[in-house]
């Protein structure tokens, strides 16, 4: 009896998971055995996912420096509010930091 197709939502489903993994830092071989257990799949439709997830990532990543310098500084700001909060003035001082580097106020 032949294998039972995926439908198009349990593809896009399994995408979104690699691409949550590939964001936690997981290896190839660490996806790979995750599908192949967990979906049933072979590993070479693994890879095909992983293709996939690539592309998402990609276009997750795809916008303007100026835009992500933007978005960066101000969690980095809130970082450093909730660490003044929490008494941590060695995390908002690391956070104050990093900001006066990306907006290039300290010499390289």
């Amino acid at each position: 009896m032949p294998a039972k197709r995926s439908t198009k939502k349990e593809v896009e489903w399994r995408v979104r998971k690699i691409a949550a993994l590939k964001a936690r830092n997981a290896s190839r071989s660490e996806i790979v055995a995750y599908g192949v257990r967990e979906w049933g799949v072979k590993p070479r439709q693994v890879d095909e996912y992983i293709a996939q997830a690539n592309q998402v990532i990609a276009v997750d990543w795809d916008i303007d420096r100026r835009q992500f310098t933007a978005d960066v500084l101000s969690q980095l700001a809130t970082l450093a509010q909730d660490a003044r909060r929490n008494n941590q003035p060695h995390v908002a001082l690391g956070a104050i930091n990093s900001m006066a580097k990306i907006a290039g106020i300290f010499d390289q």
